[in-house]
């Protein structure tokens, strides 16, 4: 009986230190914690280069969104995994949906570009390493509005624990266009197989020409804007 007792009394302690208010006091978060420690901004960079192998260098990526959902590209039938059950069809038909997993995978592929070279920035925002890395988040930032005509954005050392912001249409292509036009002069002249003043200049020329058809998709203008360029092409 002495042991019954003793058992009753424990759980009812331990029901009331259970009950117990914990007030939690946190110190920083990661983003701040992060912020106070030597950047390697060569190792960050390559990071942000890294980061688009996957997405440019596989055929099933940016490549199959951009090009087999047009007449540029179709994709043939040499046996029974050359189709791959269909998708490349869906994709040329323009019949996919919110759970494609191409659509799915280029939108999550391109923000990771996005997220490495914002995260680079927090550390370098004026050296040619760092006009480098907006290069690629300005290329990213273009793919993500050709093909999906928003864009969530963070700027550099925003914490990662609210809702990124999202830019549409022309005011994303403005974004985008500003900083091109704010990096040029920083950029390197080369070497081609890096973020340079003429990868730069030519996804410039593309913005230019194009703003008629981020202004209005189903009805694109081709008027001649204030400033001289054409609205589209």
């Amino acid at each position: 009986m002495k042991h019954k007792i003793l058992i009753v009394i424990f759980f009812i302690s331990a029901s009331l230190f259970s009950c117990t208010k914990l007030d939690e006091k946190f110190n920083g978060d990661l983003p701040d914690l992060a912020q106070s420690a030597n950047a390697n901004i060569d190792a960050l960079l390559k990071g942000v280069y890294t980061s688009m192998h996957v997405t440019f260098q596989d055929q099933a990526n940016a490549f199959a969104l951009t090009e087999m959902s047009t007449d540029e590209l179709i994709g043939p039938t040499r046996g029974p995994d050359w189709d791959d059950n269909g998708a490349w069809r869906v994709l040329h038909a323009h019949k996919w949906d919110g759970d494609n997993v191409h659509v799915r995978d280029v939108f999550n592929q391109l923000q990771g570009t996005i997220f490495a070279a914002t995260d680079l920035l927090r550390f370098d925002s004026t050296s040619s390493k760092a006009a480098e890395a907006r290069m690629l988040r300005a290329f990213s930032h273009y793919l993500l509005l050709d093909l999906y005509d928003q864009v969530p954005y963070r700027d550099p050392g925003e914490s990662t624990l609210l809702p990124s912001r999202v830019r549409k249409g022309t005011e994303e292509l403005d974004y985008i266009v500003a900083e091109l036009n704010a990096i040029i002069p920083t950029l390197p002249d080369g070497p081609l197989g890096a973020a340079n003043k003429n990868a730069a200049k030519v996804l410039l020329m593309k913005c230019l020409l194009n703003k008629g058809v981020y202004a209005n998709r189903a009805a694109p203008t081709f008027d001649v804007d204030s400033d001289g360029t054409a609205g589209s092409v």
